[in-house]
């Protein structure tokens, strides 16, 4: 019974992490934008940056909801880790060239 405890609770944090991973993803790069139009404006507008951060973090909690819902986190994180590509599956060597 303890193990089953310990196995969810891990399962939990996991998928806690790979929620946070995709909010992370576009609130992480509107910031690197913010710092790259403050770095041509010559001026270190924190609030624009704050700004930019916001409307990241809002649209990621909005993607990684609509992924939630969707696929689940550990699929899609699974679709993205097992692609054929990645494996070293040649897709287009697959398919059958009768013309």
């Amino acid at each position: 019974m303890l193990e089953k405890i310990f196995l969810y609770a891990i399962a939990g944090v996991v998928i806690v992490f790979k929620w946070l991973a995709i909010v992370l993803a576009p609130t992480l790069g509107l910031g690197i934008l913010g710092l790259i139009i403050c770095d041509i404006r010559n001026d270190m507008d924190i609030k624009l940056i704050f700004i930019l951060m916001s409307l990241g973090a809002l649209s990621g909690v909005i993607l990684a909801e609509k992924i939630r819902r969707k696929y689940g986190l550990i699929e899609f994180d699974g679709k993205l880790i097992g692609h054929p590509d990645i494996d070293g599956h040649n897709v287009l060597a697959s398919k059958s060239t009768n013309s």
